[in-house]
């Protein structure tokens, strides 16, 4: 019998984590030959991928159209002031703020956002889609992706991350072009709300949950049939289900040199840029649990995110480098391809498994601890000391549009002072146990059966009928 043909399509390396370190190329080779397109040259990204691909194909990277370029962007914009919600809000000061002081930028920006406005809604973003798509392949910069989907002869193209890698739009609209069937997952569950437009046309999405579904089906409506979506869960969480990442308490705790007496308090930090004055929080929990020492007794270990962090939160890391409490762990992270290492998977995963309670400003770390029954504090207030603008606020964050029903449900507690804060931390290292009937009933709630620790696999199941459905149409 022969196989049918898929391309899998990995522009930056954090879709990497999702399909080529977890099972899905191993189940996806059983029924299908599969052709890697990628951007990434890395051994540990070949030698994790080989077994189960007939080829790996370099992708080049192709700079567009200057035309096609500025039109898009305007389109942005107005896909933005359309969605017009809390992220959005954030860019928008952002944007305010770099040009406060430079007159011509200002201009700049003011006749930028001017322009946006005349498709800031529901039917002139569909038609200025429709300009964009026409434009990105009449006025394409090559003929190359023309000439290798043609001779590769893929029976579908599946998209790994619709947001991360501009050099994964182009390969897509080619394919579109020349009728080759596509697919794509949805990175993440808040990029509706927060990322751009979605430009290229696939005949099926991927993404984490109904709700999900549902938003995209409302904001596309008109270009996106229901039928098209499938809340298939995320494969960034199979880890945490799979055996073979599973440690040993005393192995983890021997890797990061901690007291294996001693509970673990998980800070996760976020991007520098969209959290300023994180380390006062950081240091206010230093503060209570070296007070509280012998109570907690606990060690407090400080996982900083992975693509940048705060030159404040650099000087703790190297204040507390010998401290026998607080802990920050290196992260072992491809800087070149934005892409984790396999060991930091382990790491990562076990941190959060033999955590006794997680902190974070409102982070998807936050689900991944309710899956271990773990008790989870956000922070909803701003850092002591420290004036933010209104679209600057800490505290915004947990009002986020995505991020809201979690914190409605009651599965996570949002301290809004530093002394709630350090209540909250006695309280949920008193009783572990607290708010784990919320959490699982949200996360019942939120994910599809059998999505949770199962998305590779149940990804895999989808494009094997959607393959077979194509090539019977064929025949």
């Amino acid at each position: 019998m022969i196989k049918p043909k898929i391309c899998i399509l990995i522009a930056r390396g954090e879709a990497a984590r999702n399909f080529v370190y977890t099972k899905f190329l191993k189940y996806l080779s059983t029924y299908a030959d599969v052709t890697v397109l990628t951007i990434i040259k890395d051994k540990e990204f070949f030698d994790a991928a080989k077994p189960y691909v007939k080829r790996i194909i370099h992708l080049k990277s192709y700079k567009e159209n200057s035309l096609v370029i500025l039109f898009r962007e305007i389109i942005h914009t107005a896909h933005y002031r359309y969605i017009w919600t809390e992220a959005v809000k954030y860019y928008w000061g952002r944007h305010n703020d770099r040009v406060k002081n430079n007159l011509r930028e200002r201009i700049r920006l003011i006749i930028w956002r001017s322009l946006s406005y005349i498709f800031a809604n529901s039917t002139m973003l569909k038609i200025g889609t429709s300009i964009d798509r026409w434009l990105s392949i009449y006025l394409r910069p090559t003929l190359e992706l023309d000439l290798i989907f043609t001779k590769m002869k893929p029976d579908m193209i599946f998209n790994c991350s619709h947001i991360h890698g501009t050099s994964a739009d182009l390969p897509m609209r080619v394919a579109r072009h020349l009728k080759i069937p596509t697919s794509v997952f949805l990175f993440s569950w808040d990029n509706l709300s927060s990322r751009g437009r979605i430009f290229p046309k696939y005949d099926f999405y991927f993404v984490w949950t109904r709700n999900i579904s549902n938003h995209l089906y409302r904001l596309y409506k008109g270009s996106i049939k229901k039928n098209q979506i499938i809340a298939s869960g995320t494969p960034q969480f199979d880890f945490h289900y799979d055996k073979s990442f599973e440690w040993t308490k005393e192995k983890l705790f021997k890797e990061l040199n901690l007291d294996i007496k001693k509970s673990i308090i998980l800070y996760t930090t976020g991007m520098a840029s969209d959290f300023p004055g994180e380390h006062k929080f950081i240091e206010t929990l230093i503060d209570h649990i070296k007070k509280k020492n012998n109570r907690l007794n606990s060690q407090l270990v400080i996982r900083t995110y992975l693509k940048g962090n705060s030159k404040e939160i650099l000087r703790l890391s190297e204040k507390y480098k010998n401290d026998d409490i607080v802990f920050f762990p290196p992260i072992l992270w491809n800087e070149k391809w934005m892409m984790p290492m396999i060991e930091d998977l382990h790491l990562y995963s076990n941190l959060i498994r033999y955590s006794s309670l997680g902190i974070n400003a409102a982070s998807t770390v936050s689900l991944e601890l309710m899956m271990f029954n773990k008790p989870v504090i956000n922070i909803g207030f701003e850092p002591e000391g420290i004036e933010l603008p209104n679209w600057s606020r800490f505290s915004r964050h947990v009002e986020y549009e995505h991020y809201l029903p979690l914190v409605k449900s009651g599965a996570v507690k949002v301290a809004k002072s530093s002394l709630e804060l350090c209540n909250l931390v006695d309280i949920l290292m008193g009783d572990q146990d607290l708010l784990n009937d919320n959490q699982k009933l949200f996360l019942a709630q939120m994910f599809q059966p059998n999505t949770l620790g199962n998305s590779a696999d149940e990804i895999v199941k989808i494009l094997r009928k959607k393959l077979k459905k194509n090539n019977n149409e064929k025949l």
